[in-house]
């Protein structure tokens, strides 16, 4: 039994996450709060991301809800890194402000 190949058109198969971001390339700053809660823990690093979760991205600024006021200490002490890291991969800085907000037992909860 022969396998049918599915016709690409000449170009070269793309992986799913290539494909993802041309997707939400499209939604505009939907698109970034979509790919930043899937780079969220890779920038901040999992401790920190139990505690803290984006909430918001408007004009650059990015919202930020932590659970203890500890955590955003260490936030403001990493913003630059952070930043760094969130910005990487986008070509162009969007985000260049990280506004903390406490609020007791918020950690893991809600996303973008």
């Amino acid at each position: 039994m022969k396998k049918r190949r599915r016709a690409t058109g000449g170009r070269e198969p793309r992986s799913i996450g290539d494909s993802l971001k041309a997707v939400t390339a499209g939604f505009g700053s939907r698109g970034r709060a979509i790919d930043l809660n899937e780079r969220w823990t890779e920038a901040v690093g999992e401790a920190i991301a139990v505690h803290a979760q984006p909430e918001r991205l408007e004009a650059g600024r990015l919202t930020v809800v932590v659970d203890d006021p500890a955590w955003a200490t260490e936030l403001r002490y990493h913003s630059n890194r952070i930043l760094a890291a969130l910005n990487a991969e986008s070509g162009a800085v969007a985000i260049s402000e990280l506004h903390l907000r406490v609020h007791p037992g918020a950690g893991h909860k809600k996303r973008l």
